[in-house]
């Protein structure tokens, strides 16, 4: 089914994406440059420490890990854009579970540096490299405080636990426990930061999508203005002879409007024009159909897929329920009444929507001419 003049309209600007799928999306973004950073921290403390030298199947087999899972992070992000729209739940188990193997892997080397000799040339090399790899994260992870604080405490807390339970690094133990609660501050900031960004540009779209509805909006009447009915029926008459389906046009007059503002003042005359725009927002389809104030009291109603004779009853049924209506403005009570032209064809390339707009001006000018308070077709082309 063709979307409606109004539809296309509010896709057009970009819609914000939800809070969770948001902060997912800004993680990712962030995480990209960090893929290759555990292989090349490992290559570079190899190559400082010529530690690769001394235990050569370990240090691959490291190599291997880091080198894989950078692999499998660059296949996802080959793909990760159908992941994510196919299944929430497996991309957020690919994306975050690497992410916490390397640093499930980092820790236990970086806590094995305390009680394997082995590995005591790294003790300093690795140490100063997790905390790197702590403030990275801290950094890429704050959008989410639970996956920046998971990821800081898998990294350190290990190594707390293993240096509290020897006497030799009783002293190591308690500056990484410091370094942890002064990572959690960071993480506060920064996450603070961010949702203060996140909220300026949430206000942001919200002033946009306000400003283009006023943009759109006649003032009084709270329905479509002649600008944005300009551009909607032309989207419609493209549309139009792309489908080779009908486009109807009603033109809706007050009549004798003017005494009405000669008579009872233009306060009155608005209060009519906000109930004439009820009555006819009411009477058609919403978010299918567009309702324009054209000019003074006229307005119009572009229907899409619509043909001669439903567009017909259509703007029937409005004007009966003008005739039946009693206009009230503080203590007047008004009987007001409409003459509708319609009109009604199927577009072509070769034409322009100007004569739909002056078959269905020319329905108003018969109507009027006929004695008022009646719907006349003019033009039914097809």
């Amino acid at each position: 089914m063709a979307k409606s003049a109004e539809q296309e309209f509010v896709a057009q600007p970009p819609v914000p994406l939800g809070v969770a799928e948001r902060i997912d999306q800004d993680i990712y973004r962030r995480c990209l440059p960090m893929i290759p950073a555990f292989v090349f921290l490992w290559l570079g403390i190899l190559g400082l420490t010529g530690f690769y030298r001394a235990e050569r199947e370990l240090s691959l087999w490291l190599l291997a890990i880091f080198g894989g899972v950078a692999v499998f992070q660059l296949l996802l992000a080959a793909c990760q854009a159908k992941l994510y729209k196919l299944s929430l739940a497996a991309w957020r188990l690919c994306f975050f579970g690497s992410i916490f193997v390397n640093a499930v892997v980092w820790s236990a080397l970086f806590t094995a540096c305390f009680f394997e000799p082995i590995l005591s040339p790294l003790q300093l090399p690795v140490t100063l490299a997790t905390a790197g790899l702590a403030n990275l994260g801290l950094s890429n992870f704050a959008p989410s405080r639970w996956v920046a604080q998971s990821y800081t405490s898998v990294l350190i807390l290990p190594a707390v636990l293993v240096c509290f339970s020897s006497q030799a690094h009783l002293a190591a133990g308690a500056m990484v426990v410091v370094y942890w609660f002064y990572s959690l501050l960071i993480l506060q900031r920064f996450h603070a930061e961010y949702c203060s960004r996140f909220d300026n540009e949430n206000d942001f779209v919200q002033q946009h999508s306000d400003l283009q509805r006023q943009n759109r909006t006649d003032g009084l009447t709270k329905v479509f203005n002649r600008r944005y009915f300009d551009e909607a029926i032309d989207r419609e008459w493209v549309r139009g002879a792309e489908e080779g389906t009908w486009l109807a046009l009603l033109f809706i007059d007050i009549d004798f409007f003017k005494k009405i503002n000669d008579t009872y003042g233009h306060l009155v005359g608005d209060e009519c024009l906000m109930q004439a725009a009820a009555i006819i927002n009411g009477a058609v389809q919403p978010g299918n159909d567009t309702v324009a104030r054209y000019g003074g009291e006229e307005f119009a109603v572009l229907l899409p897929n619509t043909s001669p004779e439903m567009a017909k009853r259509i703007a029937e049924s409005i004007r009966r329920q003008f005739d039946l209506k009693t206009f009230t403005s503080g203590k007047h009570a008004l009987r007001v009444t409409a003459s509708i032209g319609v009109s009604a064809m199927v577009p072509r390339r070769t034409q322009t929507p100007k004569i739909l707009i002056d078959q269905a001006d020319q329905g108003v000018y018969l109507a009027k001419e006929s004695g008022r308070n009646n719907v006349q077709l003019f033009g039914a082309d097809h």
